[in-house]
């Protein structure tokens, strides 16, 4: 009973702080989406492919133009033929940079750092998931591997590119707000705030107490987290 009862209590919470979530159909032939704009805009972090920093594990660093997959979560190059690639060693990329974006690479999800003191950050981490709803035709093979300055790539095995025939395929598109700790996300609640800004955990109470914070309104997030770094300082 009281397992059931913790198992409700996280799935609350998880679904408390979605902040957008869209789901609907696209339509896919031949290995490309001729029907939904809406997955087409948030497939790719990045409107166009940038030029950034990659941070590997081991400390190295790589430049390339790149962009991130939302649906793969992984990075994407253009290889030398136009394709579009992903990093074969995409396990130990550690973070990603470019002017003043920074993603983190945290348990296989890229997120993006909103704000930060350098110790606790308020990032944003997208999903995007698909799944087949009707099917005709069959999959394709796969291709060869090639280089990019440095970086070994591959062509991701992309289900929507595999289909060789037509398909209806079901997606669902979500974005979070959580707090990252020392590698670790937690989520954007109260109880986390004032467990990494005890300081201000009189702030954090009459704030809460006060105001209905809505949790699709990533603006109003961003100025609450905004004023507690500012107070914390």
């Amino acid at each position: 009973m009281i397992m059931n009862r913790v198992g409700i209590i996280i799935i609350f919470i998880l679904f408390s702080f979605i902040l957008k979530a869209q789901s609907g159909y696209i339509k896919v032939s031949g290995g490309k989406i001729i029907e939904g704009d809406f997955f087409k805009s948030k497939e790719y972090v990045l409107k166009n492919f940038t030029s950034a920093s990659v941070k590997f594990l081991n400390g190295e660093v790589y430049e390339a133009k790149i962009n991130i997959n939302v649906l793969s979560q992984t990075l994407r190059f253009i290889g030398p033929e136009g394709d579009t690639l992903s990093a074969l060693n995409e396990k130990m990329i550690a973070s990603v940079s470019s002017g003043k974006l920074l993603f983190y690479k945290i348990n296989n999800q890229y997120v993006q750092v909103i704000d930060t003191d350098g110790e606790t950050s308020l990032v944003l981490a997208r999903y995007l998931n698909t799944g087949s709803e009707k099917i005709t035709g069959a999959y394709g093979g796969t291709t060869d591997a090639a280089s990019i300055q440095k970086v070994d790539v591959l062509n991701y095995d992309n289900k929507i590119e595999k289909i060789t025939s037509e398909a209806t395929l079901f997606f669902n598109y979500r974005e979070n707000m959580f707090l990252l700790n020392r590698g670790k996300l937690f989520p954007f609640a109260k109880r986390s705030l004032q467990k990494f800004y005890p300081k201000q955990k009189a702030f954090i109470e009459e704030y809460y107490a006060n105001n209905n914070i809505q949790q699709d309104n990533r603006e109003e997030i961003i100025s609450f987290f905004t004023q507690v770094l500012l107070k914390n300082r």
